[in-house]
């Protein structure tokens, strides 16, 4: 069944009017809400999802508080947001999944940058995989700049990354400038400073190139992150796979007490 026929159906909810007197943030409110229509089967895999206009109608609330919205249902990767095409459904079902907001992220990638120091292991045009050609609204096939890096803390291997960065975006980069700055810092001097950003956190056996820059036998487990990054204008304009040693690294969310349930 189509979305549409979904929405003249099941779908077609009645205005979901939000609280500003509940101590629930309105974000918080209209993300509870969409996510719930994902839940129930009202949008599935591959149907766009209303507009932004849309939905302030239906919920009442300001495109601000819609799109700090998105935004979440985008870290769980419940929906994918691409620019001139709109938000497509991306989840086929929900899992329980720990958020952590973009200001968390970004203060868990400074911390790192602080404690760590670089190694650029290379530095070149690659056709990435289909499901990061995806991500950054690339057509497959479609070379972007492939940067692999190790970091390194007190000497030792930490975490090994690959990032893949459109070429159009990464032509403004000094000449191996990843040898010296993080990406966020390039992004942001070239003129496309990352937004907003979802990551997908889970644990991998290191395949073999993996295993080498981190100074690991192939298969022992590794803790892996995809990191997207977009502009305001909702730009793809980074994707990052960091593979962490788990002896080496740890990763702590602050959840607000609503959200910390036994």
């Amino acid at each position: 069944m189509s979305s549409i026929a979904r929405q003249n159906g099941k779908a077609n909810h009645s205005d979901q009017q939000l609280d500003a007197d509940l101590p629930i943030p309105l974000y918080h409110q209209a993300y509870t809400v969409m996510r719930s229509w994902i839940a129930s089967g009202d949008f599935v895999r591959g149907d766009q999802f209303p507009t932004e206009t849309a939905l302030c109608e239906k919920l009442g609330v300001s495109r601000i508080t819609i799109k700090r919205a998105l935004s979440e249902l985008a870290a769980e990767g419940l929906i994918a947001r691409h620019r001139g095409r709109g938000t497509i459904v991306k989840a086929q079902k929900l899992r329980g999944i720990m958020r952590a907001d973009f200001g968390e992220m970004m203060k868990n990638l400074h911390d790192v940058e602080n404690t760590t120091d670089i190694e650029l292991l290379s530095e070149a045009e690659a056709v990435p995989p289909l499901e990061v050609a995806d991500d950054l609204d690339l057509e497959p096939g479609v070379a972007a700049l492939q940067i692999l890096r190790r970091r390194l803390m007190d000497g030792e291997p930490y975490v090994y990354s690959v990032s893949y960065i459109p070429t159009n975006v990464a032509a403004r980069f000094p000449a191996k400038g990843a040898e010296q700055t993080s990406l966020l810092q390039l992004l942001t001097n070239a003129g496309y400073p990352p937004f907003e950003a979802y990551q997908r956190m889970n644990a991998a056996s290191a395949e073999e190139s993996v295993a080498k820059s981190l100074g690991l036998e192939p298969g022992q487990p590794v803790l892996k992150a995809v990191r997207v990054f977009k502009t305001a204008e909702l730009l793809p304009v980074q994707h990052t796979t960091m593979y962490f040693r788990p002896d080496r690294y740890e990763y702590t969310l602050v959840l607000p007490a609503s959200e910390a349930n036994d």
